[in-house]
């Protein structure tokens, strides 16, 4: 549910009319042949590499992409449905480095990866896992895509999602990820995997990413259909400018989609923000990226379909205060926004370029305040207590009536990371930061998270798969 708005219906109609006369007029460079062919099929005029999309088209596709789906885990009991009112949030993507406490910053590894795929299997408030919760930087490149969409089967029963590196890598991920489930055939209709292929901004689509837009909707998998575009160096400093081009890039991708395979599932994705302009560099724990959350939002809400908006976004170099305000702002605008898939909602600091260990326990936590935020009250006869109120009167006390009994636990959230105790009792137990306890959360989740559930018979089938693809 979107809960607030912050341009009006005029304007926004506005934006949308703006993005269709970028398509039609300036056209979209799409360098990938499959998918000049498929759109100039489709009613489109190629100038050379740059495409141009008639309206009805754009129209046409918005149409065709569905409201709401279901997204398969490998435990049942883990799957997400994807809809324009509910929100699922996704663990930390894209980042080369990781830190924590114990042994500060460093490349992502294998053991890294893994570990976080752990953490975030353990973390109640993760529905999906990410393709790259980090970059493991001791597996070949040519490796990784199947080498982390194995591992994150391996240790996870959650939705995960794959490569958007080219046709064939993401079909490698796409099948590898079917054997579980019976095969190719097996996840047409329910899918269980997405990915998120992104736009070269500004107005450009290289071939890998469009080579996985037609690999996931071909076999009919959600795919996060992203821009992530930089006011004052890939848009015009103005938002109204930067979201007009970000929905250009946005909405060429799902038409493609949709003309390769009508219906198939998407999220509209769109993540830009604003440059530091002293630097030149992109930040992402901006108001300015909040406003645009917002936005984006609006849009998706206005096209009705799904809705990915980033989660908790920092700057900062470091789990620290600065961290902590940002993410906090960040996450609670995903959720004003009415986001439906927020991803990097736990972990990322850096500007995308790092996963923090204790970041993702804080994280954790704040999404739980957030989702009970978004739960509100229930009003009725029961709940409004007046009989208890009377049976209590004026200078009672409630804690002992049955009433408080009956409904705490379900009113009230109970903190897995934030101190409520007192002074004396925090400093008998050691004084602790929140930092600190987060370091000992995601050791304990480690420490017993026991044997992958994945069966001798798949897990061999998935290694031989692996190794038909070196």
């Amino acid at each position: 549910m979107q809960r607030y708005q912050v341009i009006s219906q005029e304007e926004l109609e506005k934006i949308h009319e703006n993005s269709l006369r970028i398509m039609e007029e300036v056209g979209i460079i799409i360098t990938y042949e499959h998918a000049r062919q498929t759109l100039e099929k489709h009613g489109c005029r190629l100038d050379g590499k740059k495409v141009h999309f008639p309206r009805t088209l754009v129209e046409e596709a918005i149409r065709l992409s569905p409201s709401s789906y279901t997204l398969y885990g490998r435990d049942p009991s883990k799957n997400v449905t994807i809809t324009c009112e509910d929100v699922a949030y996704a663990g930390p993507y894209g980042s080369p480095f990781v830190t924590d406490m114990d042994k500060g910053r460093r490349e992502g590894s294998l053991e890294d990866f893994i570990n976080i795929v752990k953490i975030c299997d353990k973390l109640p408030n993760i529905d999906i896992q990410s393709h790259i919760s980090c970059e493991p930087q001791d597996v070949p490149v040519k490796e990784r895509p199947v080498t982390m969409v194995y591992n994150t089967m391996k240790y996870s029963g959650k939705p995960l999602m794959g490569s958007v590196y080219g046709y064939e890598n993401a079909m490698h991920c796409i099948e590898l990820a079917a054997i579980p489930f019976g095969g190719l055939d097996a996840i047409k209709e329910k899918p269980v995997i997405s990915s998120i292929p992104c736009t070269l901004t500004p107005l450009s689509y290289d071939e890998r990413q469009l080579g996985a837009i037609r690999a996931y909707a071909e076999t009919g998998q959600p795919q996060l259909v992203n821009s992530l575009s930089i006011a004052g160096m890939t848009t015009p400093a103005t938002l109204a400018g930067l979201v007009s081009v970000q929905n250009a890039e946005v909405l060429a991708g799902i038409v493609y989609a949709q003309c390769v395979n009508p219906g198939c599932p998407i999220v509209y994705s769109a993540s830009g923000s604003n440059a530091e302009m002293s630097t030149g560099l992109l930040t992402i724990g901006s108001p300015e990226d909040a406003v645009v959350s917002l936005i984006n939002g609006q849009l998706a809400k206005y096209y009705q379909i799904p809705c990915r908006i980033s989660g908790a976004l920092s700057d900062a170099k470091l789990m620290d205060s600065q961290a902590a305000y940002e993410s906090a702002i960040t996450l609670l605008m995903a959720q004003m926004a009415g986001g439906n898939f927020i991803l990097h909602a736990a972990g990322i600091i850096e500007t995308y370029n790092c996963t923090s260990y204790e970041k993702l326990i804080i994280d954790n936590e704040i999404i739980g305040y957030i989702k009970r935020i978004n739960q509100g009250i229930t009003v009725d006869e029961e709940t409004l207590a007046y009989d208890v109120i009377k049976d209590v009167g004026p200078g009672g006390t409630f804690l002992m009536e049955e009433h408080t009994v009956d409904w705490y636990r379900q009113e009230f959230y109970r903190p897995t990371l934030s101190d409520r105790r007192s002074y004396a009792q925090w400093k008998n137990a050691g004084a602790l930061t929140a930092e600190q306890e987060a370091n000992k959360k995601w050791k304990a989740i480690l420490d017993n998270y026991g044997d992958s559930t994945l069966s001798p018979d798949i897990d061999a089938e998935m290694k031989k798969y692996m190794e038909s693809c070196k």
